[in-house]
């Protein structure tokens, strides 16, 4: 049954529809963050998930959890607040029955692969869901295992569903233009799709450190194809001079990516530090001249660099998704073309070689997240927009 008007006063009751309930990611971290603060503005939070094992930390931001629908009517949401919900029937079904705004974190709505990137080019895609994924072999998908033959092929039917399903929702929330174009492009209405850059909490504890002045270049994040640390060690075998560079984060491209470094002859000049706790990248920060955002998939907006960027950290990245809605080039950092390792390595070279350009380029960043990137802001947007909807 539909929720019925809620009594007056400005305090809000959000219930938020995301299959996980537990610290697995980016999505996650968002979504507790966005709680809390919520929370501490009045307006009473709930979650309806799908986990089997949710965690108890996680859960405790919320007045209300559970796993069944009848969450709706026990927690009397004035709106719905989707996040990650695969099945399109069932976002239609609630966003035609309840207020409803949906998050959009990444391609999956409307990418058959859900990286965005053509898999055998690993040129980014432009295109709406159509002819060119079948063009480009995008319907070849890995079978699951136990499956008889190791691929499979997947049709758009999914992705139009959702698309569909999704033409219901009141507001579509983005991280950036990219996502925004996107989305309109694929016949989603453009005063539905908003921009929100997801902050998180944590940035507000973010503080400058000094530049540098060890030769040091870091990457921080998964060690997966679609980051392009294997794109960064490429650049980085163009370097000349005397440099380190550092690779915090793990994932399942590790091993290709510490056997490359080997290959290109770098190995030693490269530490593969491992998965880090958020509250530990503090001296990994200091350290560093430059910090690199070699992202081969379009980043839907690209927190990590956003993250070095308040510590007063010089950016070097590819141009790609949301990058450049943070990244200006020549001002708060520098931009390379897509997966352009020759560009990147020369502009890691040249911010190595002038520390003064590195420190007014990593000062001018600074500037741009105090300005531009707060999580009191994200709130304010958000409060916005679903008192909007509502």
């Amino acid at each position: 049954m539909p929720i019925p008007p809620r009594s007056p006063g400005p305090a809000l009751r959000i219930l938020h529809v995301h299959e996980r309930a537990g610290f697995y990611g980016g999505v996650e971290q968002i979504l507790y963050d966005s709680a809390r603060g919520l929370t501490a503005r009045g307006w009473p939070q709930g979650l309806l998930h799908a986990d089997p094992d949710p965690q108890a930390d996680y859960l405790a931001a919320f007045e209300q959890t559970g796993t069944g629908e009848d969450l709706i009517a026990a927690f009397a949401p004035d709106i719905l607040f989707l996040h990650k919900v695969e099945d399109p029937a069932r976002v239609a079904g609630l966003a035609r029955q309840y207020p409803t705004v949906r998050m959009v974190h990444d391609h999956d709505l409307v990418c058959l692969r859900r990286h965005k990137y053509f898999p055998l080019t690993g040129r980014i895609c432009d295109r709406p869901a159509g002819a060119a994924c079948y063009l480009n072999l995008c319907c070849v998908q890995r079978a699951a295992p136990g499956s008889a033959l190791p691929i499979t092929l997947k049709g758009l039917g999914g992705v139009r569903a959702a698309i569909r399903a999704h033409r219901e929702v009141r507001r579509l929330m983005v991280g950036s233009r990219w996502m925004q174009r996107e989305l309109v492009m694929n016949g989603l209405a453009p005063d539905r799709v908003v921009i929100v850059p997801p902050i998180p909490a944590a940035l507000a504890a973010a503080r400058s450190v000094p530049p540098s002045a060890a030769p040091e270049v870091l990457y921080v994040g998964q060690v997966i194809r679609g980051k392009g640390v294997d794109l960064l060690l490429r650049a980085l075998a163009g370097v000349a001079g005397d440099w380190h560079a550092t690779v915090v984060g793990t994932g399942n491209h590790l091993d290709t990516c510490r056997a490359l470094a080997g290959d290109l002859k770098i190995a030693e000049r490269v530490t593969f530090a491992g998965w880090v706790p958020h509250a530990a990248l503090e001296p990994y920060y200091a350290r560093a001249a430059v910090c690199v955002v070699p992202s081969r998939w379009p980043e839907p907006f690209g927190m990590v660099g956003v993250e070095a960027m308040a510590r007063g950290r010089p950016v070097v990245a590819f141009a790609v998704g949301g990058i450049p809605d943070w990244l200006d080039d020549g001002v708060t950092g520098i931009l390379a073309p897509a997966a352009d390792t020759a560009a990147m390595g020369r502009a890691i070279a040249a911010l190595l070689g002038d520390r003064e350009r590195a420190a007014n380029l990593g000062q001018a960043g600074l500037e741009r997240v105090r300005a531009q990137f707060q999580p009191a802001q994200y709130l304010d947007r958000l409060m916005q927009i679903l008192g909007d909807a509502v």
